[in-house]
């Protein structure tokens, strides 16, 4: 697929009611200005859906979905952004030129249906064939706990021996040598062609939408590789993409957890006993996109690993993708990466049928922070009782930290090595400062798919929530301020170059807003979406029936003192924290400097803190 212009997205836009594209799958009725409807996004007995007509922008206060046309075609039929560019365009009857490379529409959708149809075919033949292959696999699956409804229910299917099979039962369907060899079902053996997968249990992998793109085969009894998976095509990428994603999505939201394993067997038998809510990596290891795809359905993932030493390994490289967006100043963005290890070496599918659904979902219950269990582990390598032991654990573990600085993690983590290794949060604080993070395992950084143009093609994140503590709150109001009202952007430019917006994703979403300039309400949603669509639809809900906003500047002043006082608050504690450190007597000089440094912004905390007190007695309310 080609990319698409900015104009013929406009075009697409401009020409897209978007009461009337609501309507097709939601009854909606007027109120007022509004129009109002049961969300077709979480069930619902009392409307919560509202569609502002003035602005072209839909929010549901229930779960807080929200944003423009294109938004609601890729949540409601799980479409990327061109894709729903394309939708939206063959609706309006409207032509758009795609330019460039890339793999064009028609052809991925062919190349998706010979999947499809490679999925249809090994299904009959696990299913139907009386071949002493076929057999073997269903043995095979009757042992592991997995008879025929559960085969039917997961698709699973069986390549058969024979060179070409599969191959010469496509090509009768009308699929071409080309798109079978693109697909990665065929493989060139000089002239002719020959199956990729033979003699092989076959577990279907799908997208989002559930369309099968791929396939991951065991051989049935003995060979190498024990498992085979499709290889890197122009619909499928290993490290972007889950096994059983599409079945547990749902789960993963309701839940609020994701469960992640290693193999195909261990999803099925988790959501087999109920968990419903496992995927599994497909021959890799974890990735950063994998860690951000679940990021968009749950805050919580859960990786499950064997008790064995390869598990064990495993949970610790899966320390890189541990950043920002585990700790607190992350706020809605955040993600809790947790680990939970089966004891006695057991795999998942074999520890929830000796020991019962309950004890795995206590187990999952009980896993602990990644970032805490990698730093045991890293401890955990070296003699700590001897100095020499102690000093290398430091080093050890100040690396994984490096990864979380200047957050409020470092901070406790910081704590919990010293406690650990016996010396002083000074002497940690310096190894953690001078540490290199390790570098990150080999891949590449996401692409923008083709036919984004300058909008963000990635689907949006999940929805917002409003944030918890005094210094989150108060930084959201002062988004929400500056999105409604440009009066508001000024101060808050000001605020964020000093440094006093810590919250990674408000002040990303805020600098969008700031340089959208004078932008509002309907323009200032389209500038903000064509850098991201996802900080978009996050402030769609103050743009949607967009209040005025009484006393602003009287506002935003109050949320400027606020977050001087959060910024002293923080100065005081880590200084307070070196305090601690030293000895009263031995370090008098550095420990005296501290305290004059403590009391000076103990001062100028007091003085801030009159100046908020007596805002609020002139008859201003809290903002935050």
């Amino acid at each position: 697929m080609g990319r698409i212009s900015d104009e013929d997205i406009q075009r697409v836009r401009d020409a897209t009611d978007l009461i009337s594209l609501i309507s097709e799958t939601v009854v909606l009725k007027k109120k007022g200005r509004l129009f109002w409807g049961l969300c077709p996004f979480h069930g619902e007995k009392t409307p919560s859906f509202k569609v502002d007509p003035g602005t072209q922008l839909w929010h549901c206060f229930g779960c807080s979905e929200g944003g423009d046309a294109f938004g609601f075609v890729m949540r409601t039929e799980n479409l990327e952004f061109p894709e729903a560019v394309r939708r939206l365009a063959e609706r309006a009857h409207i032509d758009i030129v795609e330019e460039g490379g890339g793999l064009p529409a028609g052809r991925k959708e062919r190349l998706i249906a010979a999947c499809e149809a490679a999925a249809a075919y090994f299904h009959g033949q696990l299913t139907h064939a009386r071949t002493a292959g076929a057999e073997s696999a269903r043995e095979y699956l009757k042992k592991r706990g997995f008879g025929i409804e559960v085969a039917k229910h997961f698709n699973l299917g069986y390549a058969p021996h024979g060179r070409d099979n599969m191959t010469r039962a496509l090509l009768r369907d009308g699929f071409t040598r080309e798109e079978l060899v693109e697909a990665n079902l065929s493989l060139t053996d000089g002239a002719s062609l020959k199956d990729r997968f033979y003699n092989r249990i076959m577990f279907p992998i799908s997208d989002l939408s559930g369309r099968v793109i791929a396939f991951g085969g065991r051989v049935v009894g003995t060979g190498e590789p024990k498992y085979l998976n499709t290889a890197e095509t122009p619909i499928f990428s290993k490290s972007s993409n889950l096994y059983a994603i599409d079945r547990a999505r749902n789960e993963i939201v309701s839940s609020g957890t994701a469960v992640v394993v290693e193999g195909y067997t261990d999803v099925i038998a988790l959501h087999e006993a109920g968990i419903a809510y496992a995927v599994a990596t497909l021959g890799t290891a974890l990735t950063e996109r994998h860690v951000r795809l679940l990021g968009r359905f749950s805050s919580r993932v859960v990786y499950l690993f064997d008790g064995d030493a390869a598990g064990i390994r495993a949970a610790d490289r899966a320390a890189e993708f541990i950043d920002w967006h585990a700790t607190p100043e992350a706020g809605s963005s955040k993600t809790d990466l947790l680990v939970a290890i089966i004891p006695e070496g057991a795999d998942p599918a074999d520890y929830v049928s000796a020991n019962g659904v309950q004890k795995m979902r206590e187990l999952i219950g009980e896993a602990q922070p990644l970032l805490r269990f990698v730093i045991d582990q890293r401890l955990a390598d070296h003699d700590l009782n001897s100095p020499e032991g102690r000093a290398r654990a430091l080093e050890a573990a100040s690396v994984v930290l490096t990864r979380v600085r200047g957050s409020i993690l470092e901070q406790d983590y910081t704590n919990y090595l010293a406690n650990r290794l016996l010396t002083d949060f000074a002497t940690v604080q310096r190894a953690v400062s001078a540490a290199k993070p390790e570098p990150r395992r080999g891949e590449s950084p996401a692409q923008t798919p083709s036919g984004s143009s300058g909008e963000a093609s990635k689907k949006p994140a999940a929805a917002h929530q409003r944030p918890d503590g005094p210094q989150a709150k108060a930084e959201y109001e002062l988004l929400r301020l500056a999105v409604i009202s440009p009066i508001a952007r000024g101060k808050a430019q000001e605020l964020l170059a000093d440094g006093l917006v810590t919250g990674e994703e408000i002040s990303s979403v805020l600098l969008l807003v700031l340089q959208a300039g004078e932008a509002r309400k309907k323009q200032l949603y389209e500038a903000v979406a064509r850098s991201d669509r996802a900080a978009a639809e996050m402030i769609s809900p103050w743009l949607v029936d967009a209040p005025e906003v009484e006393e602003v500047e009287y506002a935003v002043r109050e949320i400027a003192i606020r977050l001087k006082d959060f910024d002293l608050t923080r100065q005081i504690l880590a200084k307070r924290a070196q305090l601690l450190s030293l000895d009263a007597e031995k370090d008098k000089t550095a420990f005296d400097g501290l305290f004059k440094e403590i009391a000076e912004l103990q001062r100028l905390q007091a003085e801030v803190r009159r100046g908020l007190g007596d805002m609020e007695r002139s008859g201003g309310g809290d903002t935050a």
